[in-house]
């Protein structure tokens, strides 16, 4: 698992200079993004919900080392709903960007689709995630995890750990893009 997360961070801490990088280079360059950029408001209930998840599977699996079987139900069902939640809202964002991305007269002065690719690429990985959460509260509602057996619930609770910090990583680099762009379009 920590090759894993090691590979998948990364991946993604280079793709977040790279995009960062890529954005001051263009507000600098003769063929500058021109068009303001506004964040999607809806990354802000999806960053509360992907938290959610990661706080109710770290609680989901304090409570498997305590034989609380109830509350590791409680807990990965509650995890499981989060995680759905934060798909249907971030679908929203995604949208959002793409209209942003459309509403510009030329491709090259947006930053929206360069915004979007990073923000799919999380989704994706999300998806992933979402899949073995659903394993885990399969196992769960099945009383698969105890004290002694509680390897998948603490493997899906680091993933989702990593797909929070990977998220806030990813909204700091939006917000320094916004900056940015919204400073040389202004």
């Amino acid at each position: 698992m920590w090759l894993l997360i090691g590979s998948l961070a990364v991946f993604f801490v280079s793709s977040i200079l790279l995009y960062v990088v890529y954005i001051a280079m263009r507000v600098q360059s003769e063929h500058s993004i021109t068009q303001k950029m506004i964040l999607p408001w809806s990354f802000i209930p999806s960053t509360i919900l992907l938290a959610g998840v990661s706080v109710c599977l770290e609680l989901a699996y304090r409570a498997a080392c305590r034989d609380k079987l109830a509350r590791v139900k409680q807990m990965a069902i509650a995890a499981c709903a989060m995680g759905i939640g934060f798909l249907f809202i971030q679908s929203d964002g995604m949208k959002r960007l793409l209209d942003g991305l459309a509403e510009a007269q030329t491709r090259n002065e947006s930053a929206y689709g360069y915004t979007f690719i990073l923000v799919f690429l999380h989704a994706a990985h999300v998806v992933g995630g979402a899949i073995g959460l659903w394993w885990t509260a399969r196992n769960a509602l099945s009383n698969r995890y105890d004290h002694e057996r509680n390897i998948g619930l603490k493997v899906c609770t680091l993933y989702w750990h990593f797909l929070d910090v990977v998220w806030v990583f990813l909204l700091i680099s939006f917000w320094i893009a916004v900056v940015l762009v919204n400073a040389k379009a202004a």
